[in-house]
């Protein structure tokens, strides 16, 4: 099961895009109610968050309650000696940032289609690594690692062969 939960303000539809996206990969999603942004997590010199102090700051699924919790921010994110991140995973908890995923990050008009399947590839790429898939040498499998959008964008939103037989070898069904 996926637990899904938005972290600070979160556009209901994003959250019931990847509901019904994410159950559609991989059966089960749970919905959980928003959590705050810690103050902590704020590092105003760099105007931007800590992604490792806010997805520490989520509850780990309970035992028998979730495989995976997924937290959706719409604020930009970095991790320490990296400039951004577009996700990242702790444990069972991984974290996406909705914030450079979107066209107006880099100046360009909105392009609503082209944010949600940018999206969908870091939640089903951070999920993979939750579900111990390491980074991929295949360009076009959603676990490939995206140093940039252009690599985000240039990659699929599924699995390649090799990486769905190391999940299902570890017991995780995803469907495509």
């Amino acid at each position: 099961m996926i637990i899904l939960q938005s972290i600070g303000v979160v556009d209901r539809g994003s959250i019931t895009f990847f509901e019904g996206e994410l159950r559609s990969i991989f059966d089960t999603v749970k919905v959980r109610p928003a959590a705050k942004v810690p103050a902590s997590a704020h590092v105003p010199e760099r105007d931007q968050l800590d992604g490792a102090t806010i997805l520490q700051s989520l509850p780990a699924p309970e035992p028998g309650a979730g495989d995976a919790l997924l937290g959706v921010i719409d604020e930009d994110l970095f991790v320490a000696d990296l400039n951004f991140v577009f996700g990242l995973v702790y444990g069972s908890r991984a974290i996406i940032s909705l914030a450079r995923l979107r066209q107006e990050f880099y100046s360009l008009s909105p392009n609503q289609d082209l944010f949600r399947e940018r999206a969908l590839k870091e939640a089903v790429h951070e999920l993979g690594h939750v579900f111990g898939l390491p980074h991929c040498s295949d360009r076009r499998c959603v676990m490939h690692f995206s140093n940039s959008i252009s690599d985000t964008d240039f990659k699929g939103w599924m699995y390649c062969e090799r990486c769905r037989e190391m999940l299902e070898d570890s017991g995780v069904k995803a469907s495509f």
